[in-house]
């Protein structure tokens, strides 16, 4: 849970930046976010959640985990797009179709990391 709130947290702040400083619009602002989270949760992660399970190099780890994290933003970013229509694209509207957006696509997330991302490799197995 820690590795996944930091990367909200990271999410959160480049989705302000993109808006407030750098004026971009909404989807445009979600992709940078998106993907400055996902490569944050993909060290979390390496790092803390699954410390014990280093089975491949780093890029390699990196690249499943950001394929990994751009099938699980077909449901982010799909609900917060709804959420964009149904509600509106001002104020704390942008916001909350953002954290909606990124529920939807944690569990997918968090399930691809265990068991494909960062699965255990068994060569052992006793069947």
């Amino acid at each position: 849970m820690v590795v996944g709130g930091f990367g909200f947290l990271v999410d959160l702040v480049l989705f302000s930046l993109c808006l407030q400083v750098f004026s971009m619009d909404a989807l445009a602002g979600r992709i940078v976010a998106f993907s400055g989270a996902a490569t944050t949760t993909w060290a979390g992660n390496r790092l803390l959640t699954f410390s014990d399970r280093h089975c491949e190099s780093c890029w390699r780890q990196w690249q499943k985990h950001m394929m990994a994290a751009c099938f699980s933003a077909l449901p982010n970013f799909a609900v917060f797009q709804l959420c964009l229509i149904s509600f509106g694209s001002t104020g704390y509207s942008l916001y909350m179709a953002m954290i909606m957006g990124i529920a939807a696509g944690m569990c997918s997330n968090y399930l691809l990391s265990l068991y494909w991302v960062f699965a255990q490799r068994y060569t052992n197995r006793v069947f």
